[in-house]
């Protein structure tokens, strides 16, 4: 009886080294065993909330900034232009016809893009995309909404005039990069990470 016990108790401990074996195996894919690291896509991002006005309906001091920046990169502000203020500046009053927005930025640096969703858009623009002083469109808007997640007084109206210029020259030489107010892959990706409120 106690040989059968210890022939069972053998064939058992056999069993389980077996598929303890198994269980502990080296189950990487690669040639000669080499393990492929696998990471994590890491995803920065931040809200930021606010209103958006039209030029013909934006309290004089958004109009002025607005024309300024117009005019610094040569066209002209039309009524229906739409600027971007954060709810921290304080400006509506009763009779704005302003309308409430929240905007969510991120930047995903694997795929190398930007997204910002709020106010009914959605824009996505590629940090591969460089843009400087006079040029307007949805990538001047995500950089100025970024700089001014920062605390830079950029007014999100698409216009990359003085202001946008000033701020994106301070963050550059704030963080050792090119000081040339040109906002391409190196700035747009330290702007992605330093608008993340996780970032440290």
């Amino acid at each position: 009886m106690l040989k059968k016990s210890r022939k069972t108790l053998t064939i058992m401990c056999c069993i389980m080294l077996t598929f303890t074996s198994v269980a502990f195996a080296d189950t990487s894919k690669g040639e000669r065993g080499n393990k492929k690291a696998v990471s994590e896509k890491k995803i920065y991002s931040f809200d930021i909330s606010g209103y958006i006005y039209t030029y013909e309906n934006a309290p004089q001091e958004i109009r002025d900034e607005h024309k300024q920046n117009c005019e610094d990169i040569n066209i002209t502000p039309k009524p229906d232009d739409e600027i971007f203020v954060p709810e921290s500046a304080n400006l509506m009053n009763d009779d704005d016809k302003a309308v409430y927005v929240n905007y969510s930025v991120a930047y995903e640096p694997d795929e190398k893009t930007i997204t910002a969703i709020g106010g009914g858009q959605f824009m996505t623009i590629s940090t591969t995309k460089v843009i400087r002083k006079g040029d307007s469109g949805k990538e001047v808007k995500v950089a100025q909404i970024m700089l001014l997640k920062l605390g830079y007084n950029t007014s999100p109206d698409g216009a990359f005039g003085s202001n946008t210029y000033n701020a994106v020259v301070s963050v550059q030489k704030k963080y050792g990069l090119s000081a040339d107010g040109v906002v391409g892959p190196a700035t747009w990706d330290k702007l992605g990470r330093l608008t993340d409120p996780s970032f440290s």
